[in-house]
């Protein structure tokens, strides 16, 4: 694992520029004090009586059945539920990723924060074939799972997923390297991303997203 400290997008481009595009995904973190640890191993079960696994088949089996109202086409198979909910914001054992290393970069400065902000980039070729592990809660490592682009959202932000088979610790890995974004740039780098298109109109299609952006280059603040 490497660490880089960048002082501009030149300098990021420079390091992004050294990988290999295909085996490289990324994720964006507004504070260096975030590790790899997806939500539903970040939050403590609503009741003693059920254990974690238990807790997290709840949330998926509810949100399998309050979210077809809001469909309009339903989800395939379990891994499109969870890609799903995990765009939606449910607590899964899946970790949002990106193919593109500028929406990574969207999302670790998009936001303020009173820490350095990072990206991190990860070497991982394989990923999981959903023919053959039917079942997402089965799979017994962490893997890259590479979703049906069910939602505009993960087609807009090039994004998939990784699974944790053991969601409440964190994952590492010797193919993972951090790309710290000092905070006094942040603002300056979100602005640059503007001028190349990464921002929240493009990566949130539709009114939500427009409006957001719409405030935020009206506005005097972050």
């Amino acid at each position: 694992m490497e660490e880089y400290l960048i002082h501009s997008f030149g300098e990021l481009h420079k390091i992004i520029d050294r990988y290999e595009d295909r085996k490289m995904i990324y994720r964006g973190v507004k504070s260096i004090s975030y590790d790899l640890v997806p939500k539903i191993g970040r939050i403590n079960p609503p009741t003693p009586d059920k254990d974690r696994g238990e807790n997290e088949q709840e949330i998926i089996r509810t949100w399998k059945e309050r979210a077809l109202p809001f469909l309009t086409s339903v989800p395939q198979t379990d891994w499109d539920w969870l890609a799903l909910g995990q765009h939606h914001s449910l607590p899964t054992r899946l970790l949002d990723w990106t193919s593109n290393p500028l929406v990574a970069c969207y999302f670790a400065v998009e936001e303020q924060s009173e820490n350095d902000s990072m990206i991190y980039a990860y070497e991982t070729r394989w990923f999981i074939s959903v023919k053959d592990n039917p079942d997402p809660f089965d799979y017994k490592k962490v893997g890259k799972f590479i979703p049906r682009h069910i939602t505009a959202r993960i087609t807009a932000q090039s994004g998939l997923f990784t699974i944790h088979p053991n969601p409440y610790v964190p994952f590492t890995s010797d193919k993972i390297d951090r790309i710290i974004i000092p905070n006094d740039i942040r603002f300056t780098l979100k602005k640059t991303l503007n001028r190349y298109g990464i921002n929240r109109v493009s990566l949130f299609p539709g009114l939500d997203g427009l409006a957001r952006h719409i405030q935020w280059e009206n506005s005097n603040s972050y």
